[in-house]
Parts: structure tokens; C-alpha cells; sequence
């Protein structure tokens, strides 16, 4: 009984060290785990902490940290072609011509930018409120030979389609050309286009009689009545295949209107 015993302790001994035994080759094996992951995080951290790191670095420092030792070769400044922007003069030449202002462009004179912001968002209905007075006709026939039209028309002097931005009234040469409302002679000018011009500033809008002939009856900043006489008929190169007569525009700032819109027929 007594060997039984001894034998019984004995193996119950042998079972506690090889469970101990155990147990310590697992900790052995996590601890060997833990450590191997905790060096990868170490060197993914080295390799992110580079990354954003050099986020931080201008692209070019970046370059010169590669390039560090290499001699650059030197480069030229690539050659810009040069381009003249317009200008005033590119438009416009210098000096007057009889008290003239002389227009190489197209277009009629601009008007000034203090008014551009406004006439963008004008409708043409706005526009023709804001002439309050209404306008006479600018030569006694009283007869309209081509009408405004923001639509392309056919010109037969240039051969073309374009909008017709003025309205044609028909005058025989060297007729009288009447003020339409009161106001200010803001500029005389000659356009390669539109001939002799006289614009007529009046109360928030302009008027502009085209084609006169040179010998004109009024001067830069004269003040004017309507149904005064500014000029005679002359000729208009845009226009010169129809038929003798002067080409009118009204403009509200840099907005185009109708002419006949704001013009008494009863008168």
C-alpha cells in the first residue's frame, strides 16, 4: 500500500513538471510572437514616418536631397513667344485729323468702363426705360431705309451676315442732320467703318449719328438741343452699296437698343 502511495506521488510529480514545461514553451512561443510583430510595426513605422515626413518637404528640397552630390547641368529659359497685348495705341492713332479722333477698329468707340458691370446685366427692356425723354428723328424724311436687328442681316457692302446695330434713316447727301434729344457733343470721331461720328451724351444714354460729312456744325463738349443741326449727310464705307443716308445708334452704357423704340412718331 505504502509503495502505491510513493509511485501515485511520483507520478503526479512528473505530470506537474511536464505541464509546467509546457506552459513555459507556450509563454516562450507568444513572447517570440510579440516580439516579432512589434519589430515588422517598428520598420512599417520607420517607412511611414519617412512618407509623411516628406510630405512635408517641398518637392523642390525633395529633389535636391536625391540629387545631392550631382551636378546639374545648366538649362536655358525656354523662349516665349513674344506677344504684344492690345493697347490703346494698337486701336487708335495717334493725333487728331480736323478735331477728329481716328478709330482703326470696327466697332464704334467703347464706352467707359464705370458703367461696363451695369450694362452687362441690363435687359433690353430696362435699357429703354432708362430713356426717359423721348427722341426725334434725326433727318426730316422721316423714312427708315434699314432697321435694327441684334440678328445676322445681309450687308451688302461687305458681303457678309452681321446684326445691323443701328437704324438707317434716308437722306440725300449733304442734307441736315438734326439732334435727336438734348445733351453733350462727348466725342467727334472717324471710323475707318462708320465714317464721321457724332456722339451726343445725354441723360443715361448716348447717341451716335454715323456717316456724316466732315464739315460738321458742332464741337467737343457743346452743349446741344434736340432738333439743332450737328452736320450734313455724308457717306458710310460699311454701307456704301445702299442708299445715301445716316446710320444712327443709341446706346444705354454699352447696351444697343432699338432706335425707333425710343423715338416720338407723333412728332
Amino acid at each position: 500500500m505504502k509503495r502505491y502511495i510513493v509511485e501515485k506521488k511520483k507520478k503526479n510529480s512528473t505530470e506537474r513538471v511536464g505541464f509546467y514545461v509546457a506552459l513555459s514553451v507556450c509563454m516562450v512561443a507568444v513572447g517570440l510572437a510579440i516580439w516579432s510583430a512589434y519589430t515588422s510595426f517598428g520598420d512599417n513605422n520607420s517607412d511611414s514616418d519617412h512618407y509623411f515626413a516628406s510630405l512635408k518637404t517641398s518637392p523642390t528640397q525633395a529633389v535636391a536631397q536625391d540629387m545631392t552630390g550631382v551636378t546639374e547641368p545648366p538649362t536655358e529659359a525656354p523662349t516665349q513667344p513674344q506677344t504684344s497685348a492690345p493697347t490703346e495705341q494698337s486701336t487708335q492713332k495717334s493725333g487728331r485729323t480736323k478735331g477728329f479722333t481716328i478709330y482703326d477698329t470696327e466697332t464704334m468707340p467703347a464706352e467707359g468702363d464705370e458703367q461696363e458691370a451695369m450694362n452687362e446685366e441690363l435687359s433690353s427692356i430696362e435699357a429703354v426705360l432708362k430713356v426717359a425723354d423721348s427722341l426725334t428723328y434725326p433727318v426730316k424724311s422721316r423714312s427708315v431705309l434699314k432697321q435694327y436687328s441684334e440678328d445676322a442681316v445681309l450687308s451688302k457692302t461687305m458681303k457678309d451676315y452681321r446684326a445691323h446695330t443701328g437704324c438707317d434713316f434716308a437722306a440725300e447727301s449733304g442734307e441736315n442732320v438734326y439732334a435727336m434729344c438734348d445733351g453733350t457733343v462727348k466725342d467727334i470721331s472717324v471710323s475707318e467703318l462708320y465714317g464721321v461720328i457724332i456722339e451726343v451724351e445725354s441723360k443715361g444714354f448716348s447717341v451716335y449719328y454715323c456717316g456724316l460729312d466732315s464739315e460738321i456744325t458742332v464741337e467737343k463738349g457743346q452743349q446741344v438741343k434736340s432738333g439743332d443741326t450737328i452736320g450734313t449727310v455724308g457717306q458710310i464705307p460699311c454701307e456704301s452699296a445702299d442708299e445715301s443716308h445716316i446710320h444712327v445708334e443709341v446706346r444705354v452704357g454699352k447696351k444697343l437698343i432699338d432706335p425707333l423704340s425710343v423715338i416720338n412718331s407723333n412728332d
